[in-house]
């Protein structure tokens, strides 16, 4: 009753990875051994030093007649079968595997296979520093006013992401389209919007501070890292990362980022003026241009009757002024930390934007 069928997951070398085997059987196909899949996966196991075994070569036989997708990001290898005007594609079901060889194998295989008569593309604005709802308060006149557009809002935290969708008898005027929607909305939303697509915020920091030819260091108490992790998930982030401080004791604040004693006792912990020095501090020790600090209190204990769960202080030190923002976080212990880890970049995207 279907013209395509695509499937993912069970091509793995395990007992119950049978997906070959059951569409073999049910067109009556042969299993027969493809000698650029059993190349493929020894020079793939072999890299890793795993012994290539009996069950691992179970991924090398696929069903007679099929088109074999080279898995350049794993052992099995992926298919499309053409049969009695049917057509039936495989691909790993490893999330990663599956995504890759899907967009550049499956996609433009279908494509040149049926050719629509209309191009559908979409684009996805990022946005950050809006709730969810602000966001729709603000574009909501501008999208009841499309006729050529549909919309989607979806909401991760501290990440509102708007995706425009459209369609035109070529590619170039639905891409034409697409930015002209684009740039109307950056228009509407002004600098909330840190990105389009794949890019991410770290990313857009990175870049930034590559422009600028700045580099940054950290300080974080209840983030734990998280900062410092996520600007260096980055590649080429040594060219402006310069380190970090994980200060969650008072003690390491006191002894490695010199903050004094008496201010932590008439202070807290988690407060602006001890923020502000760890971001001072934080610079000068790490040799950088902008030092970025980070404390709070992530729960769900540590809290006090002045200061709740999700209170969060943190600060921005370039040598010359310190910028201090204070928040009140919602959510579970790990939101908290996320959350604040997203608003200290966001606030240094801020600050090299207008610098």
């Amino acid at each position: 009753r279907s013209d395509l069928i695509i499937t993912t997951g069970g091509l793995g070398p395990t007992e119950d990875d049978i997906t070959y085997q059951i569409i073999a059987r049910a067109l009556n196909l042969k299993l027969i051994k493809y000698p650029e899949a059993e190349e493929n996966l020894k020079k793939f196991l072999n890299k890793i030093k795993i012994k290539v075994s009996l069950s691992n070569l179970k991924q090398v036989y696929l069903p007679e007649g099929a088109k074999i997708i080279i898995n350049q990001y794993g052992t099995a290898p992926a298919m499309i079968l053409e049969k009695d005007n049917k057509i039936i594609c495989s691909f790993p079901g490893v999330p990663h595997e599956m995504k890759n060889l899907i967009e550049e194998n499956l996609i433009p295989y279908l494509k040149e296979k049926f050719p629509p008569s209309m191009i559908k593309k979409s684009k996805t604005l990022k946005i950050t520093g809006l709730g969810e709802s602000s966001v729709n308060e603000l574009i909501r006149n501008y999208i009841n006013k499309q006729t050529n557009f549909s919309f989607g809002i979806y909401a991760n935290p501290e990440d509102i992401q708007v995706q425009v969708t459209t369609q035109a008898p070529t590619e170039k005027e639905t891409d034409k389209l697409l930015q002209l929607s684009v740039n109307q909305l950056t228009k509407i939303l002004g600098n909330y919007v840190y990105g389009t697509d794949k890019q991410s915020l770290e990313e857009v920091v990175g870049n930034l501070l590559k422009t600028k030819k700045l580099k940054v260091a950290v300080a974080e108490s209840c983030t734990g890292g998280m900062l410092g992790e996520m600007i260096t998930r980055i590649p080429g982030s040594s060219k402006y990362f310069q380190g970090g401080v994980i200060s969650y004791n008072a003690k390491v604040k006191e002894d490695l980022l010199k903050v004094p004693p008496e201010v932590i006792r008439k202070y807290g912990e988690v407060s602006k003026e001890v923020a502000q020095l760890m971001a001072e501090r934080v610079r000068r020790c790490c040799h950088s241009n902008i030092g970025i600090s980070i404390t709070g209190i992530a729960g769900p204990g540590g809290a006090t009757e002045k200061k709740k769960v999700g209170l969060v202080h943190m600060a921005l030190s370039d040598g010359k002024k310190t910028i201090t923002q204070k928040h009140q976080l919602f959510g579970n212990r790990q939101l908290v930390r996320l959350r604040s880890t997203r608003r200290a970049l966001n606030m240094l995207r801020m600050y090299l934007t207008k610098k």
